[in-house]
């Protein structure tokens, strides 16, 4: 599969102003990202797409057990992915973050990664 490249802020790559196509191992590690970072309700199209970050996961008390499964349905969700092998979540209570750090197995190879999550307000 191929897909529009996004920068670090998230925004679609140009390059000599043409979009930039990733494909391969680094879209399906795109795909991943996105989904990761997407909250509940954010997109106005569908309102059902993305994880319950104010609900569930950046709360006071947060319940890692349930927030692992959540996590784990999601990475697994996306198409290609073949097993979680490795995830570690880093509640940082202070800062109001959360650094997900994950390895999945996909069709096209291995992936490691990391994303941070920092709930505003």
């Amino acid at each position: 599969m191929i897909d529009l490249k996004l920068n670090a802020q998230h925004d679609l790559l140009f390059k000599d102003n043409k979009l930039v196509i990733v494909e391969g191992i680094n879209q399906k590690a795109q795909q991943i990202k996105v989904v990761l970072l997407t909250f509940l309700g954010e997109w106005f199209l569908d309102t059902t797409i993305g994880l319950p970050y104010f609900d569930e996961i950046l709360t006071k008390n947060p319940d890692s057990t349930r927030i692992q499964a959540i996590f784990r349905k999601k990475i697994m969700g996306v198409v290609g992915v073949k097993a979680v092998e490795r995830l570690s979540l880093e509640f940082h209570r202070k800062e109001r973050t959360l650094v997900v750090s994950f390895s999945v197995r996909t069709n096209e190879g291995s992936i490691q990664d990391r994303i941070e999550v920092k709930r505003n307000g």
